[in-house]
């Protein structure tokens, strides 16, 4: 899963933080207690609990200062010399008015060429590889490795040529079925090796050596990379890899496509006090001199490159066994406490989705492997060794809120999703991505519905949907399915469209059919092609077959085609008219472009009556005064009512669902900020939501507030604003009280400390004063601890922010660093936004943390942040892999409403970025002008409301 600034994944911040917006792997998209005690159990034999077993890498045939050098690669002394020669980020949303924004006005020119490179860059046809043989000898102190790779193919004609991915290697030699290259040619722009030999080779099958050896980057978390961090016991370094989408090929040369997949054996030298992990548990391991251990991994299934894991480090492991497969989490020496509960949700996880998809985990083992640090896409999805960063994984029951429980399983279960959807039953290419992380996405929340009812996962999906509607309303948008060329658009892929925009789409879908319809179908498919690659037409076909419905012309719908239908209500003497067009956040942006049409299953909801469904196709009539259009929220729609139907909808908002509620607020935001309505009404909503509604509504609706806010940035109504926010959030407030009650939902507890932020941000000087007390005297809940950090830190002067930062550097542990760093990075002051950018640069950050700092300080105060970032703006100024890099800097650039900022991050991609891959960069600058109009003409409508209802 690549995150979208978080290949999925949505980041979280402290509830007082505007940036707490759902992001796409994606995270890329997430998020009460379950017992360990009582869930596993139920799970697996209702009379006992399965034992929870421990490993450490000093005493454990799993293997975990920085190493010693290391001998020759194992096999190495079998070859002669021959010739020698990341973050995953998904663009974020901007929060001015719920556009969340990132729309680009993306001129022909950019369009051209992207169409122009949509031809594959595919290997040739030369050999297809079964099995890879791979040894490696890692040398952690020097930062370089040497391997050894055996690769066991077929050659379906003779040839002289062997053509291969290889990016960032020397190849040292190289011979076929014994015999020498003649030649090897290596293309880093291509990450290509063609290796040529004197005598031609016969269709059949061969086996390709190549000894050769590269470098460990402690640049960013692609690749092959080292993660330093501080122990009791001092500096320690972790090495691992972390290959999505195309990225392999810089571990070892191999034939980098999703649809090549063979089977792989794996051995690596190591440190006989460190623990190896890699897809497949160990089968062997031998004492070698100096300190050293060899260990070999039993052989994988049949599986695509970009899924193979390494990792090596003072870890320890614990785990258990459910439905006969050992389930295990690996982490860094002395977190056990906090490895617990994210064993416990992928015990049951593991056990539900064996149900679910009908077809039983086929490996032996899944270990879930806690990074140091941050990784770059936040979580990844190898099979049989998922790697987290340690936020995603990790859960301190003496420290960790409940916001943070949801989001620890709504992250395992989109990753352990993928060992089914990605991993068992891959796509074919890249541009079916979508059938891993869309699916992904809506399967973390029909899991979390099913086994945590009570978090209402499904309620605040609504949320994560947003982000794929306000991607998609943008000039940049593309389909679903998307054409992909070339490695840097697979990367470009991973965002808000393919995860949330596809997550929503399946909702909708399953909505039509029915969830056990749908779920037969699910089955039949994975049935019909374990260990094989797809494209999307394979899933539909067996889920309308399933179903019997016509499901595949409505997914063509919304996935060949790019844009987010809008259904306008008009007023007729029996009833109302809908009628279907498109919806733009700049409309302007749609003169001249051909229409849409889409096949949209709807529901209809009159005053008190049931919905009906229909499938609106253009247009049609609906009997009934001011009804519910896509009652229930299924669809993949906005809708514009007239005025007069807004205002009876708001008289009876209390009346509707929870669903209801959020969709209602969410669509006026959209289509007040674009111009469609009056920004005001999604303040006419918000007056009328009962201080009782459910906590997930209201949650989303003090976002909202947030989101004004950050439009009235500077602007002379802002105090207005914030007198009309509090008075709208008084009677909650109230009703929360300050305190927890017994037995009371998390969402409550969320609640609360959301409400709590909103009140300091706005001007509550109690509110303010008692986080204050709270945060100096280490006196409250872990919640009440929490949300007081957040508050002190946004509100913090630079007295507050030093002392925060000496709080920073003493604390041992690297997860609590990260939350007072993320903390810090939401000042609002922008000399202290300015500061965070050397914070995030320098050594004092957690390892990988610099790309999520620079984006919450970004979230805050753009412009001061982009002008701390420009001397750094150089090709290799960051500290992370490029296209992170890429996404982070255009991600800056579009929070910003100056128009000079158009031109700086032009400039940077002209400079910097690879033509075929400036998408972020033309979503900046249609961010930057959408923001421009929000200030000129959604704030001044607001301003009207608030004076005509008395706070102006």
């Amino acid at each position: 899963m690549r995150s979208v600034m978080n290949r999925s994944w949505p980041r979280i911040i402290e509830a007082n933080s505007v940036a707490s917006i759902w992001r796409g792997r994606g995270v890329k998209g997430a998020r009460t207690t379950m017992d360990m005690a009582l869930l596993c159990p139920s799970l697996t034999n209702p009379r006992s609990k399965p034992a929870t077993k421990r490993e450490n890498s000093r005493s454990s045939a799993y293997l975990p200062g920085p190493w010693q050098g290391t001998p020759s690669a194992p096999g190495c002394d079998r070859l002669s010399a021959g010739g020698g020669v990341d973050s995953r980020g998904q663009m974020r949303p901007i929060a001015i008015l719920g556009a969340c924004a990132l729309i680009s006005l993306a001129g022909p020119a950019f369009a051209a060429h992207r169409a122009a490179t949509d031809v594959r860059q595919v290997l040739p046809d030369t050999l297809t590889p079964s099995h890879y043989d791979l040894k490696l000898t890692p040398d952690a102190e020097h930062l370089t490795f040497r391997g050894v790779v055996t690769v066991a193919g077929v050659a379906a004609k003779a040839g002289r040529t062997v053509v291969l991915n290889a990016k960032g290697l020397t190849l040292d030699g190289v011979d076929l079925d014994g015999r020498k290259a003649a030649s090897i040619r290596l293309d880093d722009k291509l990450g290509r090796a063609t290796l040529t030999f004197a005598e031609p080779y016969a269709a059949g099958r061969h086996s390709l050596q190549v000894a050769y050896h590269g470098p460990i980057t402690s640049k960013g978390t692609l690749g092959f990379f080292a993660m330093d961090y501080d122990s009791p016991a001092g500096k320690r370094r972790t090495l691992a890899t972390n290959f999505e989408p195309a990225e392999a090929r810089r571990l070892l040369p191999c034939w980098d496509e999703p649809g090549k997949k063979a089977t792989f054996t794996v051995t690596v030298d190591a440190p006989a006090d460190r623990m190896a992990v890699s897809n497949m548990p160990v089968a062997e391991t031998t004492p070698l001199a100096g300190g050293l251990q060899r260990v070999r991994f039993a052989e994988t299934p049949k599986m695509s490159t970009y899924l193979l894991f390494l990792g090596v480090g003072d870890f320890e492991r614990v785990h258990q066994t459910v439905d006969g497969v050992e389930v295990g989490v690996v982490f860094k020496r002395g977190d056990e406490r906090k490895a617990a509960y994210g064993l416990s949700q992928a015990v049951a996880l593991l056990h539900y989705y064996n149900g679910y998809f009908g077809v039983r985990f086929p490996l032996p083992k899944l270990d879930l492997v806690a990074a140091p640090g941050e990784i770059a896409g936040g979580s990844m999805e190898n099979w049989g060794a998922i790697f987290y960063s340690q936020d995603h994984l990790l859960f301190d029951p003496a420290s960790s809120t409940e916001r943070e429980r949801q989001q620890v399983f709504l992250v395992v279960s989109h990753e352990m999703a993928h060992q089914w959807f990605g991993d068992l039953v891959t796509m074919a290419w890249w541009d079916n991505l979508w059938l891993n992380e869309g699916f992904a996405r809506w399967m973390q929340t029909h899991a979390a519905d099913a086994l945590h009812p009570e978090w209402k996962t499904g309620l605040q999906a609504a949320a994560i949907f947003e982000g794929g509607k306000h991607a998609d309303a943008q000039v940049t948008t593309h389909p679903v399915l998307q054409p992909i060329g070339s490695a840097e658009q697979a990367a470009e892929a991973f965002d808000q469209i393919t995860y949330d925009k596809g997550a929503a789409v399946i909702t909708m879908l399953e909505a039509y059919v029915g969830a056990d319809a749908f779920r037969d179908g699910v089955r039949r498919y994975m049935k019909a092609h374990a260990f094989g690659n797809t494209v999307d037409n394979d899933l539909w076909s067996q889920v309308q077959a399933a179903a019997g419905k016509p499901v595949r012309d409505i997914e063509h719908d919304f996935t060949r085609q790019a844009g987010v239908p809008l259904v306008r209500v008009t007023a007729e003497k029996a009833g109302v008219r809908l009628t279907e067009g498109r919806f733009a956040e700049d409309p302007d942006s749609l003169k001249g472009v051909a229409a849409t049409h889409w096949r949209i299953p709807l529901a209809v909801a009159g005053a008190g009556k049931p919905p009906t469904t229909l499938i609106l196709t253009d247009a049609a009539a609906v009997p009934g005064q001011a009804p519910l259009v896509n009652a229930g929220g299924m669809a993949y729609a906005r809708v514009a009512y007239p005025s007069a139907q807004a205002q009876a909808l708001a008289q009876r908002l209390g009346s509707l669902s929870a669903m209801d509620q959020i969709n209602l607020m969410n669509d006026a935001s959209a289509l007040g900020g674009s111009g469609y309505a009056p920004a005001s009404v999604v303040l006419d909503f918000m007056a009328r939501l009962p201080a009782d509604a459910d906590p997930v509504v209201w949650t989303r609706a003090v976002f909202l507030l947030h989101v004004i806010d950050d439009g009235y940035r500077g602007l002379p109504g802002q105090a207005a604003f914030h007198r009309e926010a509090l008075r709208l959030i008084a009677p909650l407030a109230k009703r929360l009280g300050t305190a927890p009650t017994p037995g009371e939902a998390s969402n409550v507890t969320t609640l609360r400390a959301t409400v709590w932020g909103g009140q300091a941000r706005f001007g509550d000087g109690e509110a303010l004063a008692r986080a204050k007390s709270i945060f100096s005297s280490g006196q409250g809940s872990i919640a009440e601890q929490r949300a007081a950090l957040g508050i002190v830190a946004e509100a913090a002067d630079a007295t507050t922010f030093d002392a925060l930062l000496v709080r920073a550097h003493d604390t041992k542990d690297p997860q609590e660093k990260g939350r007072i760093l993320r903390a810090m990075a939401a000042a609002a002051d922008p000399d202290l936004s300015s500061r965070i950018v050397g914070i995030a640069l320098g050594s004092e950050a957690p390892a990988g943390s610099a790309p999520q700092l620079l984006s919450i300080a970004g979230d805050n105060n753009p412009d001061a942040v982009w002008e701390a970032l420009r001397s750094h703006l150089g090709k290799d100024g960051l500290p992370m892999d490029e296209q992170t890099a890429w996404e982070v800097v255009s991600d800056i650039a579009a929070g910003s409403a100056d128009p000079k900022r158009i031109a700086d991050i032009r400039a940077y991609g002209e400079a910097v970025i690879p033509a075929d891959a400036r998408r972020p960069v033309e979503s900046a600058v249609g961010s930057i002008k959408l923001n421009q109009r929000i200030r000129a003409k959604a704030i001044p409508d607001i301003d009207r409301w608030l004076a005509a209802h008395g706070a102006g």
